[in-house]
């Protein structure tokens, strides 16, 4: 994911949005009692986009964020779409290692400097699990994905093994 490349997208879609419901940018800073040129600042990243400002510049437009952000991220309607699309990280590593690539890297390391680096490699993906769990709590109490579309996520049920072994 880019961060960049997702911000591009949420800016398109809420200044689609914008002109969708009718509005013009100034009509909504106005409403909002923003300064001058502050909603074109935000929608052109001269000035960081919050979501809080997202979701008032929505309920000004009268866009419900559940169905902005399930626009913005369409979530495929099954788990087996979801397995097929989006690879686990286990299955993108173990494409890795056994890559020529990983092999020509590896190849003049220890094995002690290798598990140091796999534990904090581990420790990385276990903190960015956590992030993505709370994050989709919170999409699930906003009604902006159902309990289905979460379960279909699979969050948490990665393998824990311990890399020393």
């Amino acid at each position: 994911m880019s961060v960049e490349r997702e911000l591009d997208r949420t800016l398109t879609l809420l200044r689609n949005k914008i002109r969708e419901q009718g509005f013009t940018q100034l009509q909504v800073q106005a409403e909002l009692a923003w300064g001058r040129s502050y909603i074109s600042q935000l929608l052109t990243k001269q000035k960081s986009l919050r979501v809080e400002q997202v979701l008032r510049i929505l309920q000004v437009i009268h866009v419900d964020p559940a169905d902005f952000y399930k626009e913005l991220y369409r979530f495929p309607e099954s788990e087996k779409a979801v397995t097929e699309t989006y690879p686990t990280g286990a299955e993108r590593v173990n494409e890795f290692v056994h890559s020529d690539v990983a092999q020509q890297e590896i190849a003049g390391i220890s094995s002690e400097v290798l598990l140091e680096k796999l534990a904090v490699s581990e420790r990385k993906l276990n903190r960015s699990e956590r992030l993505l769990g709370h994050v989709v709590e919170m999409l699930v109490e906003r009604n902006i994905i159902t309990e289905e579309e979460r379960a279909s996520l699979k969050l948490g049920e990665g393998e824990t093994e311990d890399p020393a072994n």
